[in-house]
């Protein structure tokens, strides 16, 4: 059954420290520093999910060990978690404002965002903790630049050439501001405009400098997330597979190449490319998800129930994750053949997820599908139809249940509801309108969708036969 909607996405997870200190007891103590071990440990191995385990423990023990929030923030930065690890590093900084470690890294977080507006007071306390760091000084007269701040942008170099002396690089730089324009070899500032969704510049940029970057993996990446913006799929696949090329340890890139590979329809490939992930990543549940996914398109069920299971071993506490898990195992179950088994998922999915309502439309969709325990599809799908009033999905499931409940006139609108706009040609849509429209006793008009089925590439043996018969078929 390849019918269910793909439920595919980024999931996030949040940390907070507490506001109040606490007393740490003598075994409390004991236990942080041997988790503080084991994490550095794990952090050396590359075992970062495991390593961020130790140090969120140590958070939870003692909320107010700096050194703890800066390794999980060092850690999901690594792994591209930005948020996360910008959650982390400001709860560190927060703790201990004069470690100059902790405002490096907060500052390195936002040069990778793009984020300038950021960047610049954290440069202003690197400046602060070492007064005779060149590099923070034109770092930050930079990102005043490129956040289009002239002004204040002249003086910061003013003050780096008083304090410093002159220097072909610093007047390049202001002969760009002079210039009024954005320095164009700077990743930075490609960086910053594809922030602002400006994909256009962006581009230009990365074009004017792709001569100096073709080493750099995170030029080859921004260019990906450029052509991906922009639609070209094939172009980003090719630039993010560039970027990984040259660097294996961009775990977002990964997860972007997976998510491609499955809106092209490129199990195969997907499967490879899956493989090659966990040979760096072998601890991150989700891959293992994206190949249960492939490997289930491909038909090889046994394989994806095996990657099902390793999946459902790691990341317990992402109950966002372990639902979407639980539901591309129903759906493997209900093609091997197991309906009992492949409910249970279902309502593990649910009760993990209950705001998931794709995986109810999913579940309400099978159940119907079976005709059998309407009354639950109808509870499932009307609660998905409340949430998600505009999903051409949801409105086919529930014009499917309704149907099978003999509710047709009910179940023509909903139908019709799912055939607007960009569904009109939907192959399984069309049949099942057909379907209703016989029951409603509307045979010519019902061959009449069966037959726009066929067109749109439904290839059905029972869809010929009904067609062939001129009648419904169960």
């Amino acid at each position: 059954m390849n019918r269910i909607v793909v439920l595919c996405c980024v999931l996030f997870t949040g940390m907070h420290a507490a506001a109040q200190q606490a007393t740490i007891s003598v075994r409390d103590s004991t236990i942080i520093k041997q988790l503080f071990f084991e994490g550095l440990r794990d952090k050396l191995n590359e075992n970062y999910d495991k390593s961020n385990v130790s140090f969120s423990r140590i958070a939870v023990l003692d909320p107010r060990n700096a050194a703890a929030w800066y390794e999980i923030a060092l850690l999901n930065f690594r792994q591209n978690k930005m948020p996360e690890a910008e959650t982390a590093i400001k709860t560190a900084v927060g703790l201990e404002k004069d470690n100059i470690w902790f405002w490096k890294l907060l500052a390195e977080l936002y040069k990778s965002t793009g984020n300038m507006e950021k960047l610049i007071p954290a440069f202003d306390q690197l400046i602060r903790l070492s007064p005779e760091q060149k590099s923070f000084y034109f770092d930050r007269a930079n990102a005043l630049s490129i956040a289009g701040k002239k002004e204040e942008a002249l003086a910061a170099y003013s003050l780096l050439e008083k304090k410093f002396g002159p220097s072909p690089t610093l007047n390049r730089a202001k002969q760009r501001i002079a210039a009024d324009t954005l320095p164009a070899d700077s990743m930075a500032a490609a960086t910053l405009y594809a922030g602002q969704k400006n994909f256009g510049a962006a581009a230009r940029i990365l074009k004017n400098i792709a001569p100096a970057h073709l080493e750099d993996p995170l030029y080859f990446a921004l260019s990906g997330d450029i052509l991906y913006e922009n639609g070209n799929l094939p172009g980003a696949l090719r630039s993010y597979r560039k970027a990984l090329k040259i660097s294996d340890q961009l775990y977002g890139v990964w997860e972007k190449v997976l998510n491609i590979h499955i809106l092209l329809g490129q199990y195969k490939q997907m499967i490879e490319m899956g493989e090659a992930a966990l040979s760096v990543y072998p601890n991150q549940a989700i891959l293992y998800y994206y190949m249960a996914f492939a490997l289930h398109r491909e038909e090889q069920n046994v394989a994806a129930l095996g990657n099902i299971k390793t999946a459902l071993s790691l990341d317990g506490d992402n109950k966002e994750l372990q639902a979407l898990i639980f539901a591309l195992q129903a759906e493997i179950l209900i093609d091997e053949h197991k309906p009992d088994a492949a409910d249970k998922a279902f309502d593990k999915a649910i009760t993990l997820d209950p705001q998931n309502y794709l995986i109810m439309n999913n579940y309400a969709y099978y159940l119907a599908l079976r005709n059998e325990n309407l009354n639950k599809a109808v509870s499932l799908i009307d609660i998905a139809a409340r949430a998600l009033p505009n999903d051409a999905s949801v409105a086919d499931t529930y014009a499917l249940v309704l149907f099978k409940g003999g509710k047709y006139a009910v179940a023509r609108t909903w139908i019709e509801k799912a055939l607007e706009n960009k569904e009109a040609e939907n192959g399984v849509y069309l049949e099942h309108y057909g379907d209703i429209l016989f029951m409603l006793g509307e045979q010519d008009k019902a061959v009449v969708q069966w037959k726009k089925s066929r067109d749109a590439g439904n290839d059905s043996t029972l869809l010929k036969r009904k067609i062939d018969e001129k009648k419904y078929i169960k």
